[in-house]
């Protein structure tokens, strides 16, 4: 069995296709001619879909690349392998024409699954198919040029050449077989067949041929040319073909472009409905409010001056009497009646004073304000109830002046220094004080009466009800003082804090930031 190209008679429907050539190539190196011509074309479409991958970026053209530049690779050794160039470049030739037949099945096994869209969800046999293929079209190579670094078998080295031609026309039918089945899988699969028959049919041809001439002498010219001329008719048909596609893609991106935008408008306009729905209720909600808020100013209004001023007033008016009075029993009488409507009056006050903090909110004043003339004013406004018990106000002034808003700290001192009162007993004292420490500066109102449990301070900081007790003379508390002066305390950005022992007397602070 001879390996070369022989010059038998070749059957004579091949015969008569390549005649009119080969009268040319009697004058000419027609084999040279031709292997020329079409390396150069196979080359040019090369580099042509090289620089539309890169430009595009679809991978497609990339394998599309890689099929072409195998070919041109391949048809280029017809050079050297006669030994036209030298016997060494004529063994190269030879030991690399499998590698390069290997690079072109590859890249036709990768373009045809990329082209059909060939996934291991939706098509897992054939996939599975394509990988082993691939696989082998990779590893056949390497494993031929070990063969030929190591030991240099020759009947190692025809068993790797044979198994290569094999694959290589196993996958000229699986992707014949592809084609077929996946015909009608998607509307541009049809196309596949149509263009990408005539290098199937040339790769049948060559590879057949191939075959053959392991059997058989005979020239095999012919075959070459019309498998040149075949893989360069399918080139042009598939720059065409891939012009439409792309023709085909950017329409469908424009339709589901357009789609979507459709959608997108859709959604919009029903958002939009939705929100005029929202903002109607919204606009309900707020008249609703509107109408509770004016009745809430109304209710707090009737509280300021149809209860506290009339409270106040029988207050003046008792005390009046009191004073005109001989009889103790009748004395005592009134100055019990005096201290629960002082209590009713604390009360209301701190109702009206701790619901604004929660409704109406507040607006701060902030003001460098002098804290001796601050005791001063509120040391006054107690002095009548201090005088009842012959209690002392004292003042003890280390830091001179704070900057925060001055009427809420004097809501907050005003309650702490009436609970001071409430829980003194007589002849004792309570002490207004301010000291500069580092870093803070503290405010704060002592007593030296009944004390408290320190705990239920606390447990009032983290949120409970107030709780009502009884001063030193029946006073009622409400405890509405404290969540008052807690709460204002917060609003001015400070901390309340509580030292207290049972019998002992208790000791509130306010303390800021050197800020204020």
């Amino acid at each position: 069995m001879k390996k070369g190209i022989g010059v038998e008679p070749v059957p004579k429907a091949l015969f008569l296709t390549a005649y009119p050539l080969i009268n040319i190539m009697e004058n000419l190196d027609f084999r040279f001619l031709t292997t020329l011509v079409f390396t150069a074309i196979f080359g040019v479409f090369g580099v042509y879909h090289l620089f539309s991958y890169l430009i595009l970026r679809h991978k497609i053209l990339l394998h599309y690349c890689i099929l072409i530049f195998g070919l041109t690779m391949h048809w280029s050794l017809s050079f050297f392998i006669d030994g036209s160039f030298g016997e060494s470049l004529a063994l190269f030739a030879d030991k690399a024409s499998l590698t390069t037949a290997m690079i072109t099945t590859y890249g036709l096994l990768i373009f045809t699954k990329d082209y059909l869209n060939i996934e291991g969800s939706r098509y897992p046999r054939l996939s599975k198919g394509y990988r082993f293929l691939i696989i082998a079209t990779v590893g056949l190579p390497l494993l031929h040029l070990a063969n030929n670094l190591l030991t240099g078998s020759d009947v190692f080295n025809d068993m790797v050449v044979m198994i290569a031609a094999i694959i290589a026309m196993a996958a000229i039918f699986l992707n014949i077989f592809s084609g077929f089945w996946l015909f009608t899988a998607q509307r541009f699969n049809r196309y596949y067949l149509y263009s990408y028959a005539p290098i199937l049919l040339a790769a049948l041809f060559y590879i057949g041929t191939w075959f053959l001439m392991r059997f058989y002498t005979f020239n095999a010219i012919p075959v070459v040319l019309t498998t040149s001329v075949l893989i360069t008719f399918q080139l042009i048909l598939f720059s065409l073909l891939l012009g439409f596609k792309y023709k085909l893609i950017e329409d469908e991106n424009m339709r589901i472009q357009i789609e979507a935008n459709r959608n997108l408008i859709s959604e919009v306009d029903r958002q939009t409905k939705e929100l005029q729905i929202t903002n109607s209720a919204l606009e309900m909600q707020n008249e609703e409010l509107a109408r509770v808020n004016e009745l809430k100013n109304k209710l707090f209004s009737l509280l300021s001056h149809d209860v506290r001023a009339p409270l106040n007033n029988l207050s003046v008016i008792i005390s009046m009497i009191e004073e005109h009075l001989e009889d103790d029993e009748l004395k005592g009488i009134l100055e019990k009646l005096n201290i629960e409507i002082s209590d009713k009056i604390d009360m209301v006050n701190g109702l009206l004073q701790w619901s604004y903090s929660q409704l109406e909110g507040i607006r701060l004043e902030t003001r460098r304000c002098d804290i001796q003339e601050m005791f001063a004013t509120l040391s006054n406004e107690f002095e009548r109830i201090a005088e009842n018990k012959n209690i002392a106000i004292v003042h003890e002034v280390s830091a001179p002046e704070i900057l925060t808003d001055d009427n809420i700290l004097k809501v907050v001192l005003r309650n702490l220094i009436s609970n001071a009162l409430k829980f003194s007993h007589k002849d004792q004292k309570i002490v207004l004080w301010s000291r500069q420490g580092e870093g803070y500066i503290e405010i704060g109102v002592e007593d030296f009466g009944t004390g408290m449990d320190a705990s239920w301070f606390n447990k009032l900081a983290q949120g409970d009800k107030p709780q009502s007790t009884r001063g030193t003379s029946g006073e009622k508390g409400t405890g509405f003082g404290l969540l008052i002066a807690k709460d204002f305390v917060e609003i001015l950005g400070g901390e309340l804090i509580c030292e207290s022992q049972k019998n002992e007397g208790t000791n509130f602070m306010v303390r800021f930031s050197s800020e204020h």
